[in-house]
């Protein structure tokens, strides 16, 4: 995980410049903010679904399921910020992509902590009724994954309006 971490802060990722182009190409039509708005869409629904797989997999996986769904929800929410810029045709700084992978990992581990939390509730739930405990487990952390990716796309969105005067 260090190690793609550290690539994403410090090299542009060929993947993300991908997404940007897929997108444009199938909708030539689209501002830089629709842009942004959809890659925010498919990352948090990606992120979305791969936490709700290993969230309903964690009392069988264990810290296994939530360590690889830790790592993968942080790159791509870093992915998802280094994206958003460049749809805004806007290369970003050492010190922002920086701030953006900060920002992925805190927002990786509150969704992390939520489906620890949903978890735990589910494994209460059941002792009454068996059946029902891993969907809500799977529903808690399928939501709060494409929460944290809508709000570093907001965020994101916010920061490149404003055309960077925030100072980090």
């Amino acid at each position: 995980m260090y190690e793609a971490l550290t690539k994403a802060i410090l090299l542009e990722d060929a993947r993300v410049a991908g997404d940007v182009e897929r997108i444009r190409s199938s909708h030539p039509h689209l501002s830089d903010a629709q842009v942004g708005r959809r890659l925010t869409r498919s990352a948090g629904l990606r992120c979305g679904v791969i936490a709700a797989v290993a969230s309903a997999g964690e009392p069988v996986l264990g810290r296994l399921a939530s360590t690889a769904d830790f790592s993968f929800q942080a790159l791509s929410l870093i992915r998802l910020a280094q994206s958003i810029a460049l749809a805004h045709r806007r290369p970003t700084t050492l010190l922002e992509r920086g701030g953006a992978a900060a920002a992925g990992l805190i927002l990786a581990g509150a969704a992390s902590t939520v489906r620890r939390g949903t978890g735990q509730a589910a494994r209460w739930l059941s002792w009454r009724n068996t059946q029902f405990a891993p969907i809500l487990s799977a529903l808690a952390g399928g939501a709060a994954a494409f929460a944290s990716a809508a709000l570093l796309g907001r965020l994101v969105e916010q920061y490149l309006s404003d055309r960077g005067r925030w100072r980090w």
